[in-house]
């Protein structure tokens, strides 16, 4: 800005950052007070004020210090500020690393970042990667939080569905192309004949606390490496199948004089869903030998509270995984029908439920 000081015709100009100053011998009206301006007076913005109008009125003072502001300044919010101020006491600082914000920045939990301290310390990180994660990701039931992206690349272990790699599981091995078991789970699958008995005979105990008695216990269970071939001996074709059992009966006259079950089941599976699908089986066995036929979403439904049962009496966090797999499948027998007859056993429990089945 110019100040101008006019005296007998001589200008004199001094160059300021503050409004003009006049000294005239001519009339002017002050622009606020509309009165008239002896000696010196302001221009401001080409408006012309007395310097007790121009303080009081026009001149900026700092909201923060209550001084005059002369020169730059900053706003914010209606209200304005010396820079150092604005600086001080009012502009925006990183919650991680206390700098100044400038541009651009990142709220989470009603607390503020620059983007790079949001990114690097903020953001979660993929605990396969670790890298932080700013797309699309996974949180699973075992608290692993990864980039989608990783479940396109990397085998899920057939009894708890973590993906296996290093970072969440220590690896893994293949039972076969389609199949695939994670080291957290290999200290307790199922491979060997000789396990077999042992775990038959707990889960007839288990089942036999419910009221579901007199079930064979020299049973044939085979173990098979591949789905696909458990698929074909039961001709089901729901490809996540873990066990079928099959059934011949001998009659004579009419009536039944033998009856034979082979149970089949897939090999590798963690002992707690092993014997949860060996207690599925074990309930189809229950059915055949009371002659029940019931619609398909009442039998698997009733078949898996015998899985439900076991899970519940091992109370282990893949039990609490499995339960809740099975209460969140839409599969019309083996998800909703389960929900459906579990509803029922919740109401009238496990008597007057085996008194009922041939009625459901």
């Amino acid at each position: 800005m110019k100040y101008i000081v006019i005296q007998k015709k001589i200008i004199f100009i001094h160059l300021l950052l503050i409004p003009l100053t006049f000294i005239l011998c001519n009339q002017k009206i002050c622009d606020y007070c509309n009165k008239e301006l002896q000696g010196q007076y302001i221009i401001h913005k080409n408006n012309n004020y007395h310097h007790h109008c121009y303080d009081k009125h026009i001149q900026i003072y700092c909201d923060q210090c209550d001084l005059k502001i002369d020169g730059s300044y900053n706003s914010s919010n209606g209200k304005n500020y010396h820079k150092t101020c604005y600086q001080q006491y009012i502009q925006k600082r990183c919650d991680e690393c206390g700098d100044l914000i400038n541009g651009i920045y990142n709220i989470k939990d009603g607390k503020e970042y620059h983007e790079s301290c949001y990114i690097e310390y903020i953001l979660p990180k993929c605990d396969i990667c670790k890298q932080p994660v700013e797309d699309t990701y996974v949180e699973d039931f075992w608290g692993n939080y990864y980039h989608e992206y990783h479940t396109k690349k990397m085998p899920d272990c057939d009894s708890c569905s973590r993906l296996i790699c290093d970072p969440l599981t220590g690896g893994g091995y293949s039972v076969n192309s389609q199949r695939f078991v994670c080291n957290i789970c290999k200290p307790r699958v199922i491979t060997k004949r000789s396990q077999i008995e042992s775990n038959l005979r707990e889960v007839l105990v288990i089942l036999n606390s419910v009221g579901i008695n007199n079930l064979p216990n020299k049973i044939p269970i085979t173990l098979v490496d591949s789905r696909e071939d458990l698929i074909r001996l039961s001709g089901n074709r729901l490809g996540n199948i873990q066990g079928y059992t099959n059934y011949e009966e001998s009659t004579l006259s009419g009536k039944i004089i033998d009856q034979d079950y082979h149970i089949y089941i897939l090999s590798n599976l963690h002992r707690v869903i092993f014997n949860a699908v060996l207690a599925h089986e074990l309930l189809h066995v229950y059915l055949f030998q009371n002659d029940l036929e019931l619609e398909s979403d009442i039998r698997e439904g009733f078949c898996n509270l015998g899985s439900n049962i076991v899970y519940e009496h091992y109370g282990s966090n893949l039990s609490q995984y499995r339960i809740k797999s099975m209460n969140e499948s839409s599969d019309p027998d083996y998800g909703l029908g389960y929900k459906k007859m579990k509803s029922v056993l919740d109401q009238i429990g496990w008597k007057r439920l085996l008194r009922k089945l041939d009625r459901l």
